[in-house]
Order: C-alpha cells, then sequence, then structure tokens
C-alpha cells in the first residue's frame, strides 16, 4: 500500500520536474532521419563505385533484420 502510494507520488514529481524543465530549455526535438556519415567522411560510399557482392548481401541481411525503418 505505502509503496504504490510512494510510486505515484514520485511520478507525479518527476512529471512536475520535467515540465518545469521544459520551460528553460523546450522541448527535446524527435530523432531525425539517418542519413549516412557526413560528406568527406572516409566511412562515405563513392556513388560511382558499385557495391561488391559481400556489401550487397550483407545490405540485404540488414535491411531483412531490421525490418521498415
Amino acid at each position: 500500500m505505502y509503496l504504490l502510494h510512494a510510486r505515484r507520488m514520485l511520478r507525479g514529481f518527476w512529471r512536475c520536474l520535467a515540465l518545469y524543465g521544459t520551460f528553460y530549455i523546450g522541448p527535446l526535438p524527435g530523432p531525425g532521419p539517418l542519413t549516412g556519415p557526413a560528406p568527406g567522411h572516409p566511412e562515405r560510399l563513392c556513388a560511382d563505385v558499385p557495391l561488391s557482392p559481400l556489401e550487397r548481401r550483407l545490405g540485404r541481411d540488414l535491411k531483412r533484420d531490421l525490418g521498415p525503418v
């Protein structure tokens, strides 16, 4: 009984603190779309070089495992 009451109080207290904090920093932005490494990054793929068979297979495996993003 007391534990449930304490949880409710703490949850309300946490929500009040979160709301109070948004007045100072604003709401946090959601995650943006993943676009890959920045231009000029060494891991960026070259558009004129085709993928190797291994890279294509790894790409298919990743898409299958992650599902629609």
